[in-house]
C-alpha cells in the first residue's frame, strides 16, 4: 500500500485522517502515486538509487533493523551450488539484470542469493528460508507476453537488511529458459522445475500457471495491472506497488460501480495492526465477473454487495423500463402513438372495463325502445308498406354503417394490450369472419336509431 513508502509519524496522521473521513483515502493515494511517478521520470538512475537506499534504511530503522552489509559473505566461493540461472531481469526490491544462485554455505545451510559471479560480493541473499521468514514463492503467467513469467518470493527479511521487506519479483523468458534447461528438466516443465528446485528449500510454493488459477485485467487507483486468483492468495501486479493479500485476511468483497460492460471489486483486508483496510480494484471486464464470484463464494467471503446502503441504488437500476406489447403494435400503425397511452396504467385498464360496462347497457335500453316504435306501426297498411321500405332502406343503411361500425370494434379491440406483437390486419379478418347476418341487421337497426 503507498501508505507504507510514508515515514511512520506522517503515516499515522493520514490514517487517522482516513479513519475520520473515510472518502479521502482515495485523494490521499492519488497524491502518493502522482509523485512517485513524477519522482521516477525526473530522477536518473543515480537519483532513484539513493532514494531507494534512504526508503530501505528508513524502513529497517523504523523496524529497528540497521543495514549492515558487512554481515554478507565476500564471495560464494565454497559454497554447494545446486543451481545457477543467469542473466535474470530482478524488478524488485532492485532493478538488475543479475544472476540467480541457490546453493548451500560451508555446513550445509541453504541460501538463496542473486550475483554478478561467484567471486565477487553478492547482490541480495535470503539465508533464513524458514516459514516464518519466506512466506511463499509462486511463478505467474505475464499477460500479453506468452514467452514471459514472473517468480515472485514473498519474504520478511534479507540478510544485512539491506532492502525493505519484499517482494522479490523476477521477471524471465520461459522459452529461451526451457531450450537452455532441456537436457536437465527430464521431460519436466520449466516452471515445475524452478518450484520443485524452491521447494526443497523447504519454501511453500504455488505453481500459478495452472488452469484453477485465472487474472483479470484491472485498475488499482491510477495503476493499470492484473488481479490474480490463487488457491490461498490474491495478486495485484505487476506495477509498484504490488499488492499480496492473504485470502485468510479478506473479510468481505463489494461490488460496486456495475455498468453493462464494466465493474469494480473492492477488498476489505486486515492490516498488521488488526485496522481493516479497503482496496478497489476498477474497470473489471463484464466477461470476468462469474469466474471472481464464484471464487469469492468458494472461498465464503462475506459478500457486502447488498448492504443496505447499496440496495437503493440497486433498485433503481433495476427499474424496467420496457414498452407494452401495445406500444410495439402502435408503432407499426401511422400515428398509432397518439391512440395508444401508458398500457401498463391499471387504473386506465379499470376505467376502460367499466366504459364498455356502461356502452353495453345503453345499447340494450335503445334496443327496447326501437322494438316499442315498431309495434305501433303494425296496426296500419300503409304504415306497413311505408315500413317496409324504410325497413329494407335501413337493411341497406346497416350494411353499410356495419362495416364503419366494425372498422371503429376492430380499432377498440386493437386498443386491447396483448402478450405479444400482433397482425392488425389479421385481427380485422378475424372479426369479421365471426359475424353473421343477424349481427349485420342488429348493428344496422343500431346505427340508424332516432336520438
Amino acid at each position: 500500500m503507498p501508505f507504507n513508502t510514508l515515514p511512520a509519524d506522517i503515516k499515522e496522521e493520514v490514517l487517522t485522517v482516513v479513519k475520520a473521513y473515510p472518502a479521502s483515502e482515495k485523494a490521499f493515494r492519488q497524491l502518493i502515486d502522482y509523485y512517485e511517478t513524477e519522482l521516477e521520470k525526473n530522477e536518473g538512475p543515480e537519483g532513484k538509487k539513493r532514494r531507494l537506499e534512504v526508503v530501505n534504511q528508513d524502513s529497517n530503522r523504523r523496524q529497528g533493523l540497521l543495514a549492515d552489509p558487512s554481515v554478507l559473505p565476500e564471495n560464494l566461493e565454497g559454497s554447494q551450488i545446486m543451481l545457477q540461472i543467469p542473466e535474470l531481469s530482478v524488478q524488485s526490491p532492485f532493478r538488475k539484470k543479475i544472476n540467480l544462485i541457490i546453493g548451500a554455505f560451508p555446513g550445509k545451510k541453504p541460501f538463496l542469493a542473486f550475483t554478478k559471479a561467484i567471486n565477487v560480493k553478492p547482490e541480495f541473499v535470503l539465508e533464513d528460508l524458514s516459514n516464518d521468514n519466506v512466506k511463499f514463492a509462486t511463478i505467474l503467467e505475464v499477460p500479453e507476453k506468452k514467452q514471459l513469467r514472473v517468480l515472485l518470493i514473498m519474504y520478511e527479511n534479507n540478510m544485512g537488511h539491506l532492502y525493505k521487506d519484499g517482494p522479490l519479483l523476477v521477471q524471465f523468458n520461459n522459452d529461451s529458459l526451457t531450450e537452455q534447461f532441456g537436457p536437465v528438466l527430464q521431460n519436466m516443465s520449466l516452471v515445475t522445475f524452478l518450484l520443485k528446485q524452491l521447494g526443497a528449500l523447504g519454501i511453500p510454493v504455488v505453481d500459478g500457471t495452472t488452469d484453477n488459477v485465472f487474472f483479470v485485467q484491472s485498475y488499482n487507483v491510477t495503476k493499470e495491472g492484473y488481479l490474480y486468483f490463487l488457491p490461498n492468495y490474491v495478486i495485484f501486479g505487476f506495477k509498484k506497488p504490488l499488492l499480496v493479500f492473504k485470502t485468510s485476511d479478506i473479510e468481505s468483497v463489494t461490488y460496486t460501480s456495475i455498468t453493462r460492460l464494466t465493474f469494480n471489486v473492492s477488498l476489505n483486508v486486515l492490516g498488521r495492526d488488526s485496522q481493516t483496510e479497503k482496496y478497489e480494484f476498477s474497470m473489471i471486464d463484464q466477461k470476468d465477473f462469474e469466474r471472481i464470484d464464484q471464487y469469492v463464494k468458494s472461498k465464503k467471503f462475506e459478500d457486502k454487495s447488498m448492504a443496505e446502503e447499496l440496495k437503493a441504488q440497486k433498485q433503481l437500476k433495476s427499474g424496467s423500463d420496457k414498452s407494452g406489447a401495445l406500444s410495439e403494435a402502435a408503432k407499426l400503425v401511422p400515428d398509432g402513438s397518439k391512440v395508444v397511452g401508458d398500457v401498463d396504467d391499471d387504473d386506465d385498464e379499470d376505467f376502460d372495463a367499466n366504459y364498455e360496462e356502461d356502452e353495453e347497457s345503453e345499447e340494450g335500453a335503445e334496443g327496447e325502445e326501437d322494438e316499442e316504435d315498431d309495434g305501433d306501426g303494425d296496426g296500419d297498411d300503409d304504415g306497413d308498406d311505408d315500413g317496409d321500405g324504410e325497413d329494407g332502406e335501413d337493411g341497406e343503411d346497416g350494411e353499410d354503417g356495419e362495416d364503419e361500425d366494425d372498422d371503429n370494434e376492430g380499432k377498440e379491440e386493437d386498443n386491447e394490450p396483448h402478450d405479444k406483437p400482433i397482425d392488425l390486419e389479421q385481427e380485422l379478418k378475424d372479426l369479421q369472419a365471426d359475424l353473421d347476418d343477424g349481427d349485420y341487421l342488429q348493428m344496422g337497426e343500431f346505427m340508424n336509431m332516432p336520438n
